[in-house]
């Protein structure tokens, strides 16, 4: 992933995936590589206790760690309870019982299922890209994110259009999406050429009898 700090700016930051606490939602801002983040604030650290404090009390009371509590729904719920409450204004609609009643959340997510998502930056690569170096980022999901893409093997394949019409239409809820490319110095690093990208629309529009798919050119 490319990084616009100076080296000395690297030297005063680390990867937000180190933390020792993985909380479900970020609990100070994290750069994308573009800006130097600033320190976390004293609000978002009472926000972390608060729920470090929830996910101690609930893990116990399902009868897993604190770890497993985070990566689940009731780990989630448990973060917006923490904002609601530090944060005030009851943004998040959410049921305190939902931190520790899994169930309660399968209601919450079923009857959420029929919500317009678009997802408004997705990419694949065009069929003559063949940079194998891009699928670092594949392997850094993996590590970090998703450890089911280590079984199934990470190969140029997995960015390509196929597995972008499986993963994004048939594997989520997304209702419609905007395709973007990536310029770079070498051609040969374009992800897509704008015809590609308005070509991969019409493809999906035609197929679905309306508009599902929009295009950004780079």
């Amino acid at each position: 992933m490319s990084t616009w700090l100076s080296e000395r700016e690297e030297r005063l930051v680390d990867g937000a995936e180190k933390l020792d606490f993985q909380s479900p939602v970020p609990t100070q801002i994290v750069s994308n590589g573009e800006y130097l983040p600033p320190p976390q604030s004293p609000i978002q650290k009472k926000v972390e206790d608060r729920i470090k404090e929830l996910a101690d009390d609930n893990s116990k009371f399902l009868g897993m760690t604190r770890r497993e509590y985070l990566m689940t729904n009731c780990g989630m719920a448990a973060a917006f309870i923490a904002m609601n409450e530090v944060y005030g204004g009851g943004v998040f609609q959410v049921d305190p019982a939902e931190a520790r009643d899994p169930e309660m959340t399968k209601v919450r997510a079923d009857s959420l299922a029929g919500q317009f998502i678009f997802d408004d930056q997705t990419h694949f690569l065009r069929d003559d890209f063949s940079h194998e170096e891009i699928t670092g980022l594949g392997e850094f999901a993996a590590e970090h994110w998703n450890p089911v893409l280590k079984e199934e093997g990470i190969s140029l394949t997995r960015y390509k259009f196929e597995n972008y019409i499986r993963e994004l239409w048939f594997n989520s809820d997304t209702k419609m999406s905007l395709l973007s490319g990536a310029p770079f110095d070498d051609p040969t690093w374009y992800l897509l050429y704008n015809n590609q990208i308005m070509d991969a629309c019409d493809t999906v529009n035609d197929f679905v009898g309306g508009t599902r798919m929009l295009g950004h050119a780079v």
